[in-house]
């Protein structure tokens, strides 16, 4: 007998046939269950792993083994005179006509009662934040909000791959992308998905249509990037998400020369906006056509300064090792205005994080803006640095709130010029405003923790308290790392109901950290707690203690030990706390922007806790000069807050009640909690006027 026909004879044909329909109907109902309860997609690939290794398993049963009305029974022992494989093969036939049956029931329940995936009730997470972000917008924008809703020309570009299989090349890849980008958010009504969202998708094993869902856009672009020698070769294919078929693909094949490099970009920024939104404007193709720089080696070494800057950590490091490579772009192409323009960023966060406030400094931005101006005055970048110059170097956060608004109108697509505006506009105000653009730069960047927290962190400051905690719950799961979240979440247990264990225990289940809102709540949280020697120690951690020697936060740690020794009752050790704060302050140069007024914060303080009342006013009101509510809506409130508790300790309660009142009102201001909590006004609270105005609402509620 042949092999086929004895396959045949011992059913190992029925036997595969009857087991690759039942697994097909055992699939597909543990699809439709494992989607409605969100299971990870693991578990349905483990499935699949196990029914195939199943279909090998029954395959060799059913040729070793065969049934006899005796039972199962090796195929070798059985007589084949007495074989029943007849009966067996008629028994199967049934089972395998009524997997059918049921094949054909799971599909129409798919077809005609399941929602597709596209109208499932249980939406992904993201779809979720974006609506609650937008409730945030309409309950808080002004009469005639900017518009955030999803566009219907969207699109999304996967990070390209590296097909030079040459790690070096990376960056080279990642800075093609980043361009690329920055080339689609200059285009109107054009819906783009900024870089920082779509790295997470960097060899994702996830579908193109799950990706559509999840950034809810109706385009995608993928390709690769591949350098070998003097040629590059870059592949490009734009997807419908909806149909997931291709709207066209191209190879573009070069010589590696800065002019085909960006005339490929150019070419693709083409495609994509012909396909998705109409052709381009005049305006439009003008812009894709300005050429930055013709020097490659200056455009490699601007995309190694632009990766190292578009790092997930907001930490000095990244600025300083940026550096060298802005530095050396220049240095190839002195003509180079969008390198000039990240250089006034990289000089602008030195001044403003501490780590480099020299007189050299201040001269290097002032140049690097100034060549920024001189070679690409109407670029969106150009402009952009300009709004960082005046934010970070001038403060004048109104005239950079002017810049942005510019180079947003050249960009609108680019998040990151969008959140740089919201982050002016909240300094300037009004802060609804703010806040809407905060939402928008949610929408664009939807994978940006710093966004989101940047969002809470607003609202928060305007205490919409509601709006903000089922936000901020959602946000801590889709951003396991981002720890500022986790700051803020702490902050809010202590706003909204004086909640000191839950927020003790949040901070503390997290490892130190560099930020200066940790900094800020693991200095004020023991004192909340009546913990001094706890706030003393907190000193002692490596990442606080960094600080010490920052710009803006001198003598703070010695005035907080001081506070701390002199609620304690030792006032000698306080005093001698306080002295060093102001030995430390006095004898630092004076930088020309806030961070001076900072300093002067901290003089005002230790004056007043040291009784030199008419030194600590002084100090109070030069820092107000410098950092006024006229001018800067978030720092001039905290200077308003140090100089409320001063005029109280002088001794001038009516005046301090008076701002204390206003301050409860105003955005940034004093929270009742925190005055109901703070060991530092116990000297206030023989008075009755102050007690009545800090009480909490909740506070009846919150101790029972």
């Amino acid at each position: 007998m042949s092999f086929f026909k004895e396959l045949k004879r011992r059913n190992v044909f029925r036997v595969g046939v009857a087991y690759a329909v039942a697994a097909w109907v055992l699939l597909q109902a543990a699809d439709l269950v494992l989607e409605n309860i969100s299971a990870p997609e693991w578990v349905i690939q483990a499935l699949m792993l196990v029914i195939s290794l199943g279909f090998v398993a029954a395959i060799v049963i059913a040729w070793a083994y065969e049934i006899t009305p005796e039972g199962i029974k090796r195929e070798a022992d059985v007589d084949h005179s007495q074989s029943i494989t007849n009966e067996t093969a008629l028994k199967l036939d049934r089972i395998i006509i009524g997997f059918l049956v049921v094949a054909v029931i799971v599909l129409l329940v798919e077809r005609f009662i399941t929602p597709g995936k596209d109208e499932s009730p249980t939406a992904d997470t993201e779809t979720h934040l974006t609506e609650m972000a937008n409730k945030v917008q309409q309950d808080s924008a002004p009469a005639n909000p900017p518009q955030t809703g999803v566009a219907e020309n969207s699109i999304a570009v996967l990070p390209f791959a590296n097909r030079s299989n040459v790690e070096d090349d990376q960056f080279f890849t990642d800075g093609i992308h980043d361009d690329l980008l920055t080339l689609l958010a200059k285009i109107g009504d054009l819906r783009v998905i900024s870089r920082t969202s779509m790295m997470k998708y960097k060899n994702t094993q996830l579908t193109i249509p799950e990706i559509g869902r999840e950034l809810d856009v109706s385009t995608i672009l993928e390709g690769g990037v591949q350098r070998a020698g003097k040629r590059i070769r870059i592949n490009a294919q734009l997807i419908d998400v909806a149909s997931d078929k291709h709207i066209w693909a191209e190879t573009f094949d070069r010589e590696m020369t800065i002019e085909n490099i960006f005339e490929i970009q150019t070419e693709i920024t083409r495609r994509i906006v012909t396909a998705v939104r109409g052709e381009l404007t005049d305006t439009e193709s003008a812009v894709l056509s300005q050429l930055p720089t013709d020097s490659l080696e200056a455009y490699e070494a601007y995309l190694q300064a632009k990766a190292i800057i578009n790092r997930a950590d907001y930490a000095p490091e990244n600025y300083i090792e940026a550096e060298f490579w802005a530095r050396k772009a220049i240095e190839l192409d002195p003509e180079y205005a969008q390198a000039w323009a990240v250089l006034v960023e990289i000089h602008g966060q030195a001044i403003w994080l501490g780590y480099d406030s020299s007189p050299e400094r201040f001269r290097a931005a002032r140049e690097a803006v100034d060549k920024a101006v001189r070679f690409g005055p109407d670029l969106s970048e150009t402009l952009a640095a300009q709004g960082e110059y005046l934010y970070r170097i001038d403060n004048d956060y109104s005239a950079s709130v002017d810049k942005f608004q510019v180079a947003n109108e050249l960009a609108p697509g680019d998040a990151n010029i969008l959140q740089r505006l919201a982050v002016a506009q909240r300094r300037a105000g009004p802060i609804e405003e703010a806040i809407a653009n905060f939402v928008k730069t949610v929408e664009l960047d939807p994978g940006n923790s710093r966004s989101a927290t940047l969002l809470i962190e607003t609202l928060i400051g305007d205490r919409q308290f509601e709006r903000t905690l089922p936000l901020i719950d959602q946000w801590m799961l889709k951003f396991p790392d981002a720890r500022d979240m986790r700051v803020y979440k702490s902050a809010l247990y202590l706003l909204t109901n004086g909640d000191r264990r839950s927020a003790r225990a949040l901070i503390d289940s997290m490892a130190p950290w560099s930020s200066d809102a940790y900094l800020l709540l693991m200095s004020q949280l023991p004192m909340l707690e009546r913990d001094f020697e706890r706030a003393i120690a907190a000193w002692e951690i490596p990442e606080i203690a960094a600080y010490e020697d920052y710009r803006g936060y001198l003598g703070f740690a010695d005035y907080s030990r001081g506070l701390a020794h002199q609620l304690m009752g030792d006032s000698q050790k306080a005093d001698r706390f306080y002295d060093a704060a102001i030995k430390t302050v006095r004898s630092a140069t004076p930088t020309g922007t806030i961070t001076d007024g900072f300093e002067l914060q901290v003089l005002a303080r230790a004056f007043a806790r040291k009784g030199d009342f008419e030194k600590a006013l002084q100090a109070s009101l030069r820092g107000k000069e410098i950092m006024s509510e006229d001018l800067d809506i978030l720092f001039g409130t905290g200077m308003s807050m140090v100089h409320a508790q001063i005029l109280a300790l002088a001794g001038r309660r009516a005046e301090s009640l008076k701002e204390i009142e206003r301050l409860l009102r105003q955005p940034y201001g004093f929270t009742p909690w925190f005055l109901y909590l703070d060991p530092a006004w116990d000297f206030f609270r023989d008075d009755e006027r102050f007690n009545e105005l800090i009480r909490p609402l909740n506070l009846e509620e919150a101790l029972q």
